[in-house]
């Protein structure tokens, strides 16, 4: 069941500046989808139709989003905090979203402003702040953590609030690998448990180990939809949007091991080769 709806999008923004460029899409419950392509290629700004943070500027393109009752509405003339409690969006600077004293402040604004019972607040903010790799900091001021941090809270603010679907641009910023890995696992527990995740990355390491679906843009156009296997072996395609396979892909493929993406189906086919054609006694 789709949960997310894209009709005919166009957005044109100020200058005669074409971001999107009739874009026709639906994005399944359940799914762990990654937008890529260069900077400029569309992807944040057609991620921002999915929660009316942008509405398409052609007249006949709308948006549909399912909520938790399977309610089928459009996001045309719905307040943004409405919508919060459906598509819970984090910005690729956190600094754009995080405006409060404590990082408990930060996520109970959240609450409040889809009249989650105050007595629930405390066991949620905490459980989410832990999640995060953020346990302990509930009384800790934004501004005195690091860059990946306050990536980590303005995710957790988001996320607080149980969205049906989790949009997050570069959710990795700030990051070292651990601290990536740390947020992606966490947004794969977020996804097994029924949620849609959608995450705009540059790492196609990550994209390749965490997503089922990719959806590969440029000029504000989608060049390429499905899964990483069947994008990430389409060179001709990610040639065009400046986007390079893993490495692993890259190395397994000049090795001779097709469809391989990341390093633990590497590991896998070569050991299947060692077990299927055993090297001879010296």
């Amino acid at each position: 069941m789709s949960v997310i709806d894209i009709q005919n999008i166009e957005h044109n923004y100020s200058g005669n500046v074409h971001a999107l460029t009739g874009i026709n899409l639906s994005i399944t419950r359940g799914e762990f989808v990654a937008i890529i392509g260069k900077n400029g290629s569309g992807k944040t700004t057609l991620a921002k139709h999915f929660n009316g943070l942008l509405k398409p500027t052609n007249k006949n393109g709308q948006v549909f989003l399912r909520g938790v009752d399977d309610e089928c509405f459009s996001t045309q003339g719905v307040p943004l905090h409405k919508l919060a409690s459906t598509v819970g969006y984090v910005f690729q600077n956190p600094d754009r979203q995080i405006f409060h004293d404590t990082c408990r402040e930060e996520l109970e604004f959240g609450l409040r402003n889809i009249d989650v019972p105050g007595d629930t607040w405390v066991a949620r903010v905490e459980e989410t702040l832990r999640l995060v790799g953020l346990a302990g900091r509930e009384e800790a001021n934004p501004v005195h953590l690091s860059r990946g941090e306050r990536q980590r809270l303005a995710i957790a603010s988001t996320l607080v609030m149980a969205p049906q679907i989790a949009v997050i641009d570069e959710p990795t910023t700030g990051q070292d690998l651990d601290e990536g890995r740390v947020i992606l696992d966490f947004l794969a527990n977020f996804n097994r448990n029924g949620k849609t995740v959608v995450i705009i990355s540059h790492d196609m390491a990550l994209v390749a180990s965490y997503a089922s679906r990719v959806i590969a843009m440029k000029s504000g156009q989608v060049l390429a939809d499905g899964t990483p296997h069947d994008v990430f072996s389409r060179p001709e395609v990610l040639e065009g949007t400046n986007v390079r396979p893993p490495q692993a892909a890259v190395l397994a493929n000049r090795l001779g091991y097709h469809g391989v993406l990341t390093v633990q189906e590497a590991i896998d086919s070569l050991s299947a080769d060692r077990t299927s054609h055993p090297r001879g006694k010296a």
